[in-house]
């Protein structure tokens, strides 16, 4: 179930800026550049707000969201020491601002769709090969599937189990977004999954108990 949604192009987007490039960005951001800060704003806020809405699978919101990473990453940046690449510090400040709005959500999220969104921009591989109408329609139910399942899960647990399943990351990294360590990371991860499928097969016993249309 998992596998059918992964991503293809693995990990979270990656921005093309060469190492000189993003130093000197980050200096000139330091230095209230304001056409440094536009810059950074638009070079990363497509991949913000993809990475943003794959892990809570909800559009409401989204905008203010986006704005929040954006202001948490401009306060951080004196504290950026460059131990790791900045769209990789950024994804890092995304998923706690994802954290922090699956915590505090009382609802479920809207029906999983990206027509109001740049698909090509949240999905690379969805414009790498044609899609037949079923095909998509198949792909859209596991996905409202599989997001339905990851709304039961504890925050923690949705997100490594997020990480590592659909994005592909592996242990060390989910544990550098998340602020932990890769045993403790593990353990989540492991009973993340216990609990995903068990919804799964809850769900598989219900659609088979149900009768089909027209039958008595």
């Amino acid at each position: 179930m998992l596998h059918g949604v992964k991503r293809e192009t693995g990990g979270h987007e990656r921005v093309a800026l060469g190492p000189a490039d993003e130093a000197e960005l980050i200096a000139r951001c330091r230095a209230d550049d304001r056409g440094a800060h536009d810059e950074f704003y638009h070079r990363f806020r497509r991949a913000v707000a993809g990475n943003l809405y794959r892990v809570i699978g909800d559009r409401s919101d989204l905008d203010d969201l986006v704005q929040e990473v954006f202001v948490i990453a401009f306060r951080g940046l004196d504290r950026f020491r460059g131990d790791a690449r900045l769209s990789t510090w950024l994804y890092r400040i995304c998923v706690n601002v994802a954290l922090g709005r699956i915590r505090t959500r009382k609802r479920r999220p809207n029906a999983i769709g990206v027509d109001d969104l740049d698909r090509a921009a949240i999905d690379p591989s969805l414009t790498e090969r044609p899609e037949t109408p079923e095909r998509s329609l198949e792909r859209r139910q596991d996905q409202a599937r599989v997001y339905r399942a990851l709304e039961t899960l504890a925050p923690k647990k949705r997100i490594v189990l997020y990480l590592h399943e659909i994005e592909g990351l592996d242990l060390k990294e989910i544990a550098y977004l998340v602020d932990s360590n890769p045993v403790t990371v593990r353990t989540r991860l492991f009973y993340a999954r216990r609990e995903f499928y068990r919804v799964i097969a809850g769900d598989d016993a219900a659609d088979a108990d149900r009768e089909p249309e027209g039958e008595a």
